[in-house]
């Protein structure tokens, strides 16, 4: 029964609207009627998702009018645009540069709104001029007028809703150059009304509030008039008009991201930013879809800028230190830890890190000596043949620090020893460095410790998949990085 109900109302749905499509035809000659006057049809001009636009001639006055056509007989969809005309009825539509609405009358059934005759749309002006950009003063004088239209509204309580090129209209671009009036109050209502995660505003032009569910105020129609008007500069958006998330993205880029109380407070701000869990500022994140290799490796370039935040600041007391750098989630690696299993760049990433080994890592028997004529030096306590460069440099006995110096025979760097000297075989050197050095040493034991902990946690992830893998794969799985980065060298055409 459900089944033969849904039907019927399909089948109800589709015959209404080819009635209303057969009905909405209008011709050449066709009258439209009103209690007051009687306008001739004499073509559209205009088409939208709510209907189309006549152009037709006022018998009574021979005044050409734009006829605003509604396709559904619902009063429902026209109703707010019509009470905001008749609220904004009393503005002067000259001297405030809003559209003159003269009535409303019915056509078989539709709706339709009698308004002056305007030229064409800010769109349509740099369509024609195959989207050359305004200059800076033809921009002044347009933006001198939305600003005269926007604070009328103001006065009244009134919020446009839905600025944008397409509902800016030239007067007479040819007697009157760059004078417009603002249309279409479709979407427009009373700030008193206004209710937060309303949707407002078309894509492109949308305040962030809007997006992101904070209150909504008047200020949205600047929000969109500095769209407009970088459109007229530019001749292309702003920001990104195909989805709210490539506009929210679009708008992290160029403005930057906006501050984490005002994300905190926004109903959506988890739609498109994430909690940071790694550290401290910023608090949240934006998404980055899809989930790829590029994300991934954005979200360490996230860290590594928040890093040389910390490190660039300009009061000494607020830099970061080396304590706390060692911490840091960019020398941590906490955000690539869950992406080890899944992601190229975070295993090859923890990968190269394992490299990372000091001198007090490193074992007697495990140091490379070359096998040069001079080889490495094993570390003693004898301080006796420094150089007298290192010596003039401040370096003491009876420091905490060690130095370890190792020479090849294709060293090419230029000491200040004597050649003619005989240079004889070093057993070991042993440095005193400063007390600030030693100061920044301590630390250091610190990030070895995280690094062999990351050593351990890397290698026990490796053995986890190695016990899983036969060994053709496991042998594939360590070129992999290299496979990948030659892809990108040599990409197949």
């Amino acid at each position: 029964m459900s089944t033969v109900l849904r039907m019927t109302d399909s089948f109800t749905a589709v015959k209404q609207e080819e009635r209303n499509s057969e009905e909405f035809e209008v011709k050449n000659g066709d009258l439209f009627k009103s209690n007051t006057s009687c306008y001739l049809f004499l073509d559209f001009v205009g088409e939208g998702s709510y209907g189309k636009v006549a152009k037709c001639m006022n018998l009574i006055t021979a005044q050409d009018v734009a006829l605003k056509i509604f396709k559904t007989e619902d009063d429902t969809d026209t109703k707010i645009e019509i009470d905001m005309l008749e609220v904004l009825s009393v503005l002067d539509p000259v001297k405030t540069n809003v559209v003159q609405y003269f009535e409303r009358l019915k056509y078989r059934g539709h709706t339709c709104l009698a308004f002056e005759m305007l030229d064409r749309n800010l769109h349509q002006l740099l369509k024609d001029r195959e989207y050359e950009p305004l200059s800076v003063s033809e921009i002044r004088l347009i933006a001198e007028q939305l600003l005269i239209a926007l604070d009328a509204l103001r006065g009244l309580g009134v919020i446009h809703g839905d600025l944008k090129p397409e509902n800016i209209m030239l007067v007479n671009h040819e007697n009157e150059p760059f004078r417009v009036k603002l249309i279409d109050f479709g979407l427009s209502c009373m700030t008193s009304e206004v209710t937060r995660g309303m949707t407002l505003q078309t894509l492109g032009y949308r305040a962030p509030e809007v997006v992101l569910g904070l209150p909504i105020t008047k200020e949205i129609d600047m929000w969109s008039l500095g769209c407009v008007l970088s459109f007229l500069y530019m001749a292309s958006h702003l920001f990104g008009v195909c989805s709210e998330y490539q506009m929210v993205r679009s708008i992290v880029e160029v403005l930057g991201q906006p501050a984490d109380d005002i994300l905190s407070a926004g109903y959506f701000t988890s739609i498109y930013f994430k909690v940071n869990q790694n550290w401290d500022y910023p608090k949240w994140l934006l998404k980055i879809y899809p989930k790829t290799q590029e994300s991934i490796e954005i979200d360490d370039c996230r860290a590594f800028v928040s890093l040389l935040k910390g490190l660039l600041q300009m009061d000494p007391k607020t830099r970061i230190t080396p304590a706390k750098a060692f911490r840091h989630p960019f020398l941590s690696m906490n955000h690539l830890v869950e992406e080890m299993d899944t992601s190229l760049y975070a295993f090859a990433s923890f990968e190269k890190m394992m490299v990372c080994q000091t001198s007090d890592e490193l074992e007697d028997d495990d140091i490379p000596y070359p096998k040069g004529e001079d080889v490495a030096a094993h570390v003693s306590n004898d301080n006796s043949s420094l150089p007298d460069r290192v010596a003039a440099a401040g370096v003491d006995k009876g420091s905490v620090g060690q130095m370890l110096v190792c020479k090849t025979d294709d060293s090419q760097e230029q000491t200040l020893v004597n050649e003619a000297e005989e240079k004889p075989k070093v057993d070991g050197l042993t440095a005193t460095l400063s007390l600030q050095t030693q100061l920044l040493l301590a630390p250091m034991k610190a990030m070895q410790t995280c690094l062999m902990e990351k050593q351990l946690l890397v290698q026990m992830k490796r053995n986890q998949l190695s016990a899983k893998m036969p060994p053709v794969l496991i042998r594939l799985r360590r070129h992999l990085p290299l496979m990948g980065h030659l892809m990108k060298m040599h990409p197949s055409k």
